[in-house]
């Protein structure tokens, strides 16, 4: 008895099978043109009027602490003439006695002054007191300036100027959001700082919380290396957050329109760069976006990272508390070790 196993007869291919896996493809990418990031990424809330405290919500921990003589409205004009809104936050040292803004140039007498509250900033890496950083802060992806004004004014507390602004589509700001948009509107805010007299172009520091990570990468990797960047609660690409919610891994392109990819981009900003990030961030999960940009930058730049272990993606300087937030980043601005 032969036991040897016998060839299998030949199968004829079904043209049905063909249709149906066809038909499963055409379904999976009709899904996906479904499963569009860009309704996530951009949750704009306009305004016919800034800082208004009926528009603050008491979690955004705004408290009103800036002179309003230290706060200059600011119109742009960024992609396809639309125009941006925005902020600009000075330090009474940059007013003379009379009220009038002091040039970049003039602030020599002032060392001392804006030195006197640490011994150690002295003796910093760089020697530059707080007084003539401006920090560049590119916000989240909701509602508008309103909602980061408390991050501004921690800011402006540890010392620094601060420039904020719209993307387009939020708050007063014309057109729609997109990722050529917010690009283009990033690179109109850091060409307006660099042009002011009391800024040093050599003192601009990138600030990008969430969604402002990719704002605050851009500049720094494609347009002008900063003095410093710092990346609260990143996010590494859309294709990280489309793996947020999707056990597929879906490249970024599928999902959203956005060039959104730090990934890509972080090892070429040139600078030093903080990443401080909650541990229990459940909309930009550490693992999947803090963490990769860690290893990414790793050998390309100076990287510092400072996890935060109770922190979700709001709350950061609440958890840390805020001397302690101010702490740290003063001292990494400074260059300082943490």
């Amino acid at each position: 008895m032969n036991n040897a196993r016998r060839n299998p007869k030949p199968q004829t291919p079904n043209p049905k099978s063909g249709i149906c896996g066809i038909c499963v493809i055409c379904g999976c990418l009709l899904f996906l043109s479904c499963f569009r990031l860009d309704s996530f990424l951009f949750d704009a809330t306009r305004v016919t009027e800034y800082l208004n405290p009926a528009d603050m919500d008491s979690s955004w921990h705004v408290r009103f602490i800036i002179p309003d003589s230290l706060i200059e409205p600011v119109t742009l004009t960024a992609l396809d003439g639309n125009r941006i809104y925005g902020f600009f936050v000075r330090q009474p040292a940059d007013t003379d006695a009379f009220g009038r803004m002091r040039k970049s140039t003039d602030y020599t007498d002032y060392t001392d002054m804006v030195r006197s509250e640490s011994a150690e900033s002295a003796e910093s890496v760089d020697d530059t007191p707080e007084s003539r950083v401006t920090v560049i802060y590119n916000h989240g992806n909701g509602q508008n300036i309103n909602r980061y004004w408390g991050r501004v004014e921690l800011l402006w507390e540890m010392g620094y100027k601060v420039f904020i602004y719209d993307y387009e589509g939020y708050g007063k700001s014309e057109g729609t959001p997109s990722g050529d948009a917010c690009y283009a509107d990033a690179e109109a805010a850091l060409d307006y700082v660099l042009g002011r007299p009391d800024v040093e172009d050599t003192s601009v520091v990138y600030y990008g919380w969430s969604l402002g990570s990719f704002m605050a990468c851009h500049l720094a990797a494609d347009v002008r290396h900063p003095r410093c960047l710092v990346l609260e609660n990143p996010m590494a690409s859309t294709s990280a957050l489309a793996r947020e919610g999707a056990v597929l891994a879906i490249p970024g392109s599928f999902v959203a329109d956005a060039d959104f990819d730090n990934e890509e981009r972080i090892p070429f900003v040139g600078s030093r760069t903080l990443i401080i990030y909650g541990r229990k961030d459940e909309t930009a999960v550490p693992k999947r976006n803090a963490e990769v940009l860690l290893a990414e930058a790793k050998g390309w730049i100076p990287i510092t990272a400072r996890p935060v272990e109770n922190a979700g993606h709001s709350d950061l300087p609440e958890v840390m508390t805020y001397p302690e937030y101010s702490r740290v980043v003063k001292a990494f601005v400074r260059g300082d070790t943490l």
